[in-house]
């Protein structure tokens, strides 16, 4: 099967079906996951029409600043998703700069409320990755996938020896920075992403369905002078391994 370590199915909107439908085809186990509580609730319903899908709770950084209530209500949430994704910080694309102690209190409650609950956490880490770099070493956490990483070679190589795994996504053959990472990724934590529809179409203005997970694993494949079914399979037991660190037990056929 396809991994598919990161996407946002709600982008997807009214071609939504279309991408349900690619999933199946192509048998990619897709996380999706979520910017807030009403993006993660789309993701449970999609689930249940593709048991690829494996719906993942998330309060993004850019939605931190309009969180309402207490952060003890998003326990319950913590506890009911298997995955807890996409939380993180972001001192470059956030679209109110003001409001980074707001995401700080968001991402530290989460960190540490999935921490206590064994989950696999997907990570947003734009322009704050020495801040999570230090916070996960706190947490001696390695349940971790750092989400299209984009930060310096320093706290990258840190960030590897924490035991986090890390995803390449579609920008990778146009990204000069993609392409010095991969080397460095340890073969045993790489992992493939997509980030839903706008991704590709910010890295080169078309609309990204799920497979584009496969034009992925083809230029890995020739990067790594392997064959695409090797590089598929490594990916595969990566995913596997993460799931099985987390208790999580993985019965698609």
């Amino acid at each position: 099967m396809y991994i598919d370590a990161h996407t946002h199915l709600d982008f997807y909107g009214e071609q939504v079906e279309k991408a349900l439908r690619e999933i199946k085809v192509h048998k990619i186990i897709t996380i999706a996951n979520s910017m807030d509580l009403e993006s993660y609730k789309k993701n449970n319903e999609y689930a249940k029409d593709c048991a690829y899908v494996i719906p993942a709770f998330g309060i993004h950084p850019w939605k931190a600043g309009s969180l309402k209530g207490e952060l003890s209500e998003l326990v319950p949430w913590i506890e009911e998703s298997k995955m807890i994704g996409e939380i993180g910080l972001d001192t470059v694309w956030a679209e109110d700069p003001e409001n980074y102690e707001r995401q700080q209190a968001v991402y530290y409650f989460l960190l540490e409320q999935s921490m206590k609950r064994k989950k696999v956490i997907t990570i947003h880490t734009k322009g704050a990755e020495e801040e999570i770099y230090e916070s996960l070493k706190a947490y001696d956490c390695s349940r971790v996938i750092i989400h299209w990483y984009s930060g310096s070679l320093e706290t990258f190589k840190k960030l590897i020896l924490l035991g986090c795994y890390f995803t390449i996504s579609v920008d990778y053959g146009v990204s000069a920075l993609t392409e010095q990472l991969l080397p460095l990724i340890p073969m045993e934590r790489l992992l493939t992403e997509t980030d839903g529809p706008t991704a590709l179409e910010w890295v080169t203005g078309e609309y990204g369905y799920p497979s584009e997970v496969i034009r992925i694993v083809e230029r890995l494949a020739a990067a790594k002078h392997c064959t695409v079914a090797e590089i598929k399979q490594i990916i595969w037991c990566n995913f596997c391994q993460l799931m099985e660190e987390s208790g999580i037990g993985l019965t698609i056929e």
